[in-house]
Order: C-alpha cells, then structure tokens, then sequence
C-alpha cells in the first residue's frame, strides 16, 4: 500500500537539525535524519511535516515552513521535504510525544563530507540542496 509522508529540515545558519533514529523505529533504525512520518488520511504533507515535527521535538515552529522536494519513499508513496530557518539553537524536549524515536540530536554543517551516517542518498542530496 502507497502511503505519503513528509518532513521538515530545521536550518540555522549553515546547520541543519537532525537525529539519530532510535532502535525501536520500524524503519531506518540508527539511521540520522530529519523529524518526518507518515501522512494521515486527508493530511497535506505540510501539515504532516509540521505535525511530525511538534511531535518529535515538542517545538512549534514559528518560522516558515516552505517546500524543498520529493521523492519516493519505502512504501512507493512521496515523501515530502520541507525546510524552515531558525535565528537561534532549537532542542528538542525529552518530553515531546514521540520523543522515543530518535536517541540523539545534533546539529551538523550542511556539507558532503560534515553529514553524520549512515543516512539514505534521498535525506543526504536533501539537504545538500540548503547550501
């Protein structure tokens, strides 16, 4: 079954926000990658992206949200990157809903050789494209 999802790139200066993905993730565990999930039935990809977001981090964005690309995700549906700039260091709290899907947070120069790994192609070019 298709199923869209999205996420949303925090970019600070030269920095992108990203985390490590826990081991209880059914996918991409130990992977790093930006706050992302599956659409809900009827949910823009925006919002998703957002919704995503608060959950992981329990940080509203009061920034722009804007959209960067896409590409096919696991399941055959679109996963939607967006990206929004911040003016200062974001963190996320250890009390947000889903907290318990990524281990670590950190913020990592948007450049080839400054990205942690392992992280798919499709995050890594992502990204890249925010220099």
């Amino acid at each position: 079954m298709q199923a869209d999802s999205a996420g949303i790139i925090v970019r600070l200066n030269n920095l992108a926000l990203l985390g490590r993905r826990s081991k209880i993730c059914e996918t991409l565990n130990g992977y790093w990658s930006m706050p992302c999930g599956m659409c809900e039935d009827f949910e823009k990809p925006i919002n998703t992206a957002k919704r995503e977001f608060f959950e992981e981090t329990n940080i509203t964005l009061k920034s722009e949200v804007k959209f960067l690309t896409e590409f096919k995700n696991y399941k055959g549906g679109i996963f939607y990157v967006f990206y929004s700039d911040v003016d200062d260091l974001i963190f996320p709290d250890q009390k947000a809903i889903d907290a318990v899907e990524h281990e670590e947070w950190g913020f990592f120069k948007i450049e080839k050789n400054c990205l942690p790994s392992p992280m798919t192609k499709e995050t890594k070019n992502s990204i890249l494209m925010l220099q």
